[in-house]
């Protein structure tokens, strides 16, 4: 039987300083395919490594304030 991911919670995506797009949804409120939108879209600036895309929290933080501002 294959074991279900489990997501973080807010409070384990608050401590960290790179998040990866499952943890950026977490903290936006919204599911992880609406937060790769954002990333494709460069709304949120974000990097790879190998092969996984991070954000860095000061880009999210950043995002959610200029939102918060309009």
């Amino acid at each position: 039987m294959t074991e279900k991911r489990k997501l973080p919670t807010p409070a384990e995506v608050r401590v960290k300083e790179v998040l990866s797009p499952e943890e950026l949804g977490t903290l936006l409120g919204c599911g992880r395919t609406t937060a790769y939108a954002l990333l494709r879209s460069g709304e949120i600036p974000s990097f790879t490594i190998g092969r996984l895309r991070r954000v860095r929290r000061r880009d999210a933080e950043a995002y959610i304030e200029g939102r918060i501002a309009s």
